[in-house]
C-alpha cells in the first residue's frame, strides 16, 4: 500500500529538493529532464524526488525551466525538450506546457558512450546497456539516464522503435518500474517523427504503455499526440474513455482527466473522423466539460471542436457554437460556456465555412452587415483569416472576393481589403491568391503576380517568390493548360540559354516541383517533356542523382501516361518487360508499388484498350493484389476497373466484379475481396451496362425485385446514378424508363423516379434526357413535359438546357438567336468580339449566375451553328474563336475538325492560350 503522506510532508520534500536543486540551476533542469548533471549520484535527492506529489514535480519543472530561460535568454544552446518542433506542437496540442532545455554540460556528456552510426546500434546499445544493469554495474538510475541518451541519438522512428522492441523483449525491464522522465523522453521522440506515415506508429502505444511507470497527467496528453500521430481512435478512447466492461486506462492508472486531455482527445476525434465522439464531450447526454461541472470547456476545446467541424464536414455545428441561431434567437454554445470569441476562432469558423460550401458565411464576418472583425471593432482580420478567406474563395470559386481582398481595383482606385485591415500582403497570402485563380481560370492574374508590369513578387522586391508559390503557379498552369509558362517557369528554354524563372528566382527544383510540372504536362498532352525529366538524356530526377523519383513521381507519369495513351512507357515504369527480363523503371528507381500505383496503371489500361493487362492484376497467374498478399484490392481498383470493363465492352467481367452469377452461389470478386460495393461502385457498374447492350441488369439495381440502391436502404441513388440510367436508356432507346426516371406519368399521377429518391434535378439530368428524347424520336412529348418544368428552374439551369435544345431548330437557328435576343436571352454580340467567337456561356447569354459554370462552353452543335451565325450576318473574317480549356478539349478539338471539314479553314492551338485557337498564320488580337 502507497504511503500516505501529509500536505506539510510534501511541503518539506519540496523544500528540501529545491533547496538543493538550486545549487546548481543549471544542472537542475538537467536533472529534472532526466539528462546527464553532477546530481545522478545523489541517492537522497533520487528519493526525495520520487516521493514528491506529480504536482509538486510539476512545480519544480516550471520554477527552473523559467529560471533558466530567463537568466539563459540569450544562449544559442537552448532547445525546447518537450518538443523539438515547437511550431507543430503549438498547432496540435497548444495546451501542454513546454520546458526549455539546455544541452547537457559536456563534462558530464562524456561519461556516456554515444550511440554509434551503424543501422544495428540501437538494438546493440540497448542490450549492452541492459546487460551491464542486470549485472548491478549500473544503478536503474543510471540506466534511465544513459537510455535518454540513446533515445536522443535517433534520427529515424525505426531506430526508437528498435529501442522500445529491445527493452520490451526483456522481462526484467518490463518487471521494473521507470522514472516517468524516461517514457515522455521516448514520447518527445516519437512526436519528433511527425512526418513518418501514420502505420509506422503501429503498436508503439501499446509498447510504451506496457511500462511500468507513475504515469502523470502530462504523459497522457503526450500519448494523445501519439496516438494522433498514429490515426488510431481505438487507441485514444481506451487511454481516455475505456469502455462499459474495462476501465479506461487512466482510470487505471488513478488519473483524472483534465481538460487538456479533453481538448487533445478532441484533436484526435477530428483526424480520425470521429466527430460525434469529440462533440459527446460537451454536448452529449452526460458531457465531461460544462458549465456546471468542475471541468470547464475553454477557447482551445473551441478551436479543437471547430477543427473537428472541418474535418468532418459539420457546418451547422460549427455555426452553433460559434454564432447560434439568429433566426430562433438561440445563443451560441461559447456564450452559453462564457468564452469569448477571438480572432483565431473566429479564423477556425472560416476554414469550416471553407470545407462546407458556406462561403457567405465566412464573408459575412468580415464584410457583412454585422461584421465581427474590423477596423473599428475590438476584433481585427490578421494574417490567417485572409489566408483561412482565400482558402473559401479556392473552394468556392469566388475570384471576385477573393481580388478584393488581395489587390483591391486599380482601375476604381479601390484599396484592397487588406490595406483597409492595415495588414500587409506576404508572400503566403500572394501563393494562396494564385491558388484562387488556379481554381476559377484567372491565370493571368496570377501570373502577373510574379511576371507583370508591376510584380509583387521578385529578386529585387522585398517579397521573393518561394517553392510554394511555384507549386501553386504549376497547379494554375494545369488547371488553365499554360504549358509555355510552366515550361519558363521549371525548366527555361531547352533550346537556347535563356534561364528558367526559378532559376532567376534562385529557387531549387525539388522532387514536389517536378512532379507538379508533370502534372501540367498530362493535363497539356506534353507528354515528352514529362518522360524526358527520368528517362531522357539529362535526367533531372534518377538513383545517381541527388533528386530521385517518389511514388509522387510515378503517379504522375502514369496519370500522363492515361492522358495521352502511352500503354508501353505505363507498363516499362510498373510491370517492365517479362519478356525480356527487363526490370520496371520503379525497380530501378527502389520504389515499391502500392495500390494506388496499380489503381493509376488500370486507368491507364482502361484508356489504351489494354483491358487484359489491367485484369491480370487481380485475376491473373501472378496477381499483386488479393486477399492474401500484402497489397489489398480496393474500392479505387473496382471503379477503375469497371471504367476499364466499359471502355473495352466487357460486361461478363464487371458483373462478376460486382454481382457476382446473381443466383448467388457465385460470391463477387468483391466479396471475396471483402470489399463493400457502394453507389460509386454501382453508377459504374450501370456504365457498363449501358455500353454493352444490358439495359435490364443496370435497372434492376434500382427498380428490380431486390434493389441494390433505394430511399428504404443504406445505399441510395444519386444524381450520377441518374445520368448513368439516362445514358443507358439512351443507348437502348428506352424512352418509358427514361420519362419515369425524370418526368413521372401525370396522367397516373406518379411522381417521378427522382423525386420519390429525393434528387433535384440539375441541368446534366435535363440534358441527358433530352438524348434519350432523340434517340427515341419521341422528342416532341419529351419537350412538352420538360418545358413545364424548366419553366420552374433557375436562369442559369434554363440558359443551359436552352444551349442543347437550340441546335435542334438548325433551320431557324438564326431567327431563334434574334428572337432571343430581342427577349433578352442571348447578349447584343452573341459572343462576337472583333474577329473573335468567345463560346463560353456567360459572353453568349444574358443573365447568366456565373455560380461556377461560367467556365463552361457551349455544346459543340450550339457552337457550329453560332460559327455559321457569325460567319453570314455579322463578320465573315472570324480568325480566333475562344474554347476554353475544361471540357477535355471536346469543343476545341469539335470546332478545329469542323471548320476544316466544313471550311476548309486551318485552326490551330494558340501557342500562349491553350484554350483558344487561331486560324493559321493569323495573330489574335
Amino acid at each position: 500500500m502507497a504511503t500516505v503522506r501529509t500536505p506539510a510532508e510534501h511541503g518539506s520534500i519540496y523544500r528540501f529538493m529545491l533547496k538543493s536543486l538550486q545549487e546548481y540551476p543549471s544542472e537542475a533542469v538537467s536533472y529534472l529532464n532526466f539528462e546527464v548533471s553532477r546530481f545522478d549520484d545523489d541517492e537522497n535527492l533520487q528519493q526525495g524526488y520520487q516521493r514528491l506529489s506529480k504536482t509538486d514535480r510539476q512545480k519544480l519543472y516550471d520554477f527552473f525551466n523559467n529560471k533558466s530561460s530567463s537568466t539563459r535568454s540569450n544562449s544559442r544552446t537552448q532547445k525546447a525538450h518537450y518538443c523539438k518542433k515547437p511550431s507543430d506542437a503549438c498547432r496540435r496540442f497548444a495546451t501542454e506546457p513546454r520546458s526549455i532545455t539546455p544541452k547537457s554540460n559536456t563534462r558530464y556528456t562524456k561519461q556516456i558512450k554515444q550511440p554509434p552510426s551503424s543501422p544495428d546500434s540501437f538494438f546493440t546499445q540497448t542490450s549492452e546497456l541492459i546487460h551491464s544493469w542486470k549485472l548491478k554495474q549500473k544503478t536503474k538510475n543510471q540506466l534511465g539516464i544513459e537510455l535518454n541518451v540513446l533515445i536522443g541519438g535517433c534520427t529515424k522512428l525505426s531506430q526508437l522503435i528498435e529501442i522500445i522492441n529491445t527493452l520490451k523483449n526483456d522481462k526484467q525491464v518490463m518487471d521494473t518500474s521507470w522514472d516517468i522522465r524516461l517514457i515522455h523522453k521516448l514520447l518527445h521522440k516519437a512526436a519528433e517523427f511527425s512526418d513518418s506515415h501514420s502505420f509506422n506508429f503501429d503498436g508503439v502505444f501499446s509498447d510504451i504503455t506496457r511500462f511500468k511507470s507513475s504515469y502523470e497527467s502530462k504523459t497522457c496528453t503526450l500519448l494523445l499526440k501519439l496516438i494522433n500521430l498514429n490515426l488510431n481512435f481505438s487507441d485514444g478512447k481506451k487511454l481516455v474513455l475505456g469502455n462499459a466492461a474495462v476501465a479506461s486506462l487512466m482510470q487505471q492508472w488513478g488519473i483524472k482527466p483534465n481538460v487538456a486531455i479533453y481538448n487533445a482527445f478532441i484533436t484526435v476525434c477530428a483526424k480520425t473522423c470521429q466527430f460525434d465522439s469529440a462533440w459527446q464531450l460537451v454536448c452529449g447526454n452526460k458531457p465531461v466539460m460544462a458549465p456546471y461541472l468542475p471541468l470547464k470547456a475553454n477557447q482551445i476545446t473551441c478551436m479543437n471542436l471547430l477543427t473537428a467541424c472541418a474535418e468532418a464536414g459539420r457546418y451547422a455545428k460549427a455555426k452553433l457554437l460559434v454564432l447560434g441561431d439568429g433566426n430562433t434567437a438561440t445563443t451560441s454554445l461559447m456564450q452559453q460556456w462564457g468564452i469569448k470569441p477571438n480572432v483565431a476562432i473566429y479564423s477556425a469558423f472560416i476554414t469550416v465555412c471553407a470545407k462546407t460550401d458556406q462561403f457567405d458565411s465566412a464573408w459575412q464576418l468580415v464584410c457583412g452587415d454585422k461584421p465581427v472583425m474590423a477596423p473599428h471593432l475590438p476584433l481585427k482580420a490578421n494574417l490567417i483569416t485572409c489566408m483561412n478567406l482565400l482558402a473559401a474563395c479556392a473552394e468556392a470559386g469566388r475570384y471576385a472576393e477573393a481580388k478584393s481582398l488581395v489587390l483591391g481595383d486599380t482601375a476604381k482606385a479601390t484599396a484592397s481589403l487588406m490595406q483597409q485591415w492595415d495588414i500587409k500582403p506576404d508572400v503566403a497570402v500572394y501563393s494562396a491568391f494564385i491558388t484562387v485563380c488556379a481554381k476559377t481560370g484567372q491565370f493571368d492574374s496570377a501570373w502577373q503576380l510574379v511576371c507583370g508590369d508591376k510584380p509583387a513578387m521578385a529578386p529585387h522586391l522585398p517579397l521573393k517568390a518561394d517553392s510554394i508559390t511555384c507549386m501553386n503557379l504549376l497547379a494554375a498552369c494545369a488547371e488553365t493548360r499554360h504549358y509555355a509558362e510552366a515550361k519558363s517557369l521549371v525548366l527555361g528554354d531547352g533550346d537556347t540559354t535563356t534561364a528558367s524563372l526559378m532559376q532567376l528566382w534562385d529557387i531549387k527544383p525539388n522532387v514536389a516541383i517536378y512532379n507538379a510540372f508533370i502534372t501540367v504536362c498530362a493535363k497539356t498532352g506534353q507528354f515528352d517533356s514529362a518522360w524526358q525529366l527520368v528517362c531522357g538524356d539529362k535526367p533531372v530526377m534518377a538513383p545517381h542523382l541527388p533528386l530521385k523519383a517518389d511514388s509522387i513521381t510515378c503517379m504522375n507519369l502514369l496519370s500522363a501516361c492515361a492522358e495521352t495513351g502511352r500503354f508501353t512507357e505505363a507498363k516499362s515504369l510498373v510491370l517492365g518487360d517479362g519478356d525480356t527480363a527487363t526490370t520496371s523503371l520503379m525497380q530501378q528507381w527502389i520504389i515499391k508499388p502500392d495500390v494506388a500505383i496499380y489503381n493509376a496503371f488500370i486507368r491507364v489500361c482502361a484508356k489504351t484498350g489494354q483491358f487484359d493487362s489491367a485484369w491480370q492484376l487481380v485475376c491473373g497467374d501472378k496477381p499483386v493484389m488479393a486477399p492474401h498478399l500484402s497489397l489489398k484490392p480496393n474500392q479505387i481498383t473496382c471503379l477503375n476497373l469497371l471504367t476499364a470493363c466499359a471502355e473495352s465492352g466487357r460486361y461478363a467481367e464487371a458483373k462478376s466484379l460486382v454481382l457476382g452469377d446473381g443466383d448467388g452461389d457465385t460470391a463477387s470478386l468483391m466479396q471475396q475481396w471483402g470489399i463493400k460495393p457502394d453507389v460509386a461502385i454501382y453508377s459504374a457498374f450501370i456504365t457498363v451496362c449501358a455500353k454493352t447492350g444490358q439495359f435490364d441488369s443496370a435497372w434492376q439495381l434500382v427498380c428490380g425485385d431486390k434493389p441494390v440502391m433505394a430511399p428504404h436502404l443504406s445505399l441510395k441513388a444519386d444524381s450520377i446514378t441518374c445520368l448513368n440510367l439516362l445514358t443507358a436508356c439512351a443507348e437502348m432507346v428506352r424512352f418509358t424508363e427514361a420519362k419515369s426516371l425524370v418526368l413521372g406519368d401525370s396522367d397516373t399521377a406518379t411522381t417521378s423516379l427522382i423525386q420519390q429518391w429525393g434528387i433535384k434535378p440539375d441541368v446534366a439530368i435535363y440534358n441527358a434526357f433530352i438524348k434519350v428524347c432523340i434517340k427515341a424520336k419521341d422528342f416532341d412529348t419529351g419537350m412538352w413535359y420538360l418545358e413545364k418544368i424548366m419553366n420552374k428552374c433557375d436562369m442559369s439551369t434554363f440558359l443551359q438546357v436552352h444551349a442543347h435544345l437550340a441546335p435542334l431548330e438548325k433551320d431557324n437557328f438564326a431567327s431563334m438567336i434574334d428572337k432571343g435576343i430581342t427577349e433578352g436571352i442571348y447578349k447584343k454580340n452573341v459572343g462576337l468580339m472583333s474577329h473573335c467567337i468567345d463560346l463560353h456561356m456567360d459572353k453568349i447569354f444574358e443573365g447568366h449566375s456565373g455560380n461556377g459554370t461560367h467556365i463552361q462552353g457551349v455544346p459543340l452543335a450550339f457552337a457550329k451553328l453560332l460559327f455559321c451565325y457569325h460567319k453570314q450576318n455579322n463578320e465573315p473574317q472570324i480568325t480566333s474563336i475562344i474554347t476554353g480549356y475544361h471540357g477535355n478539349n471536346i469543343l476545341k478539338n469539335g470546332m478545329i475538325s469542323f471548320l476544316k471539314d466544313e471550311f476548309g479553314l486551318e485552326f490551330i492551338e494558340d501557342e500562349f492560350n491553350s484554350g483558344m485557337i487561331v486560324l493559321r498564320g493569323v495573330q489574335p488580337n
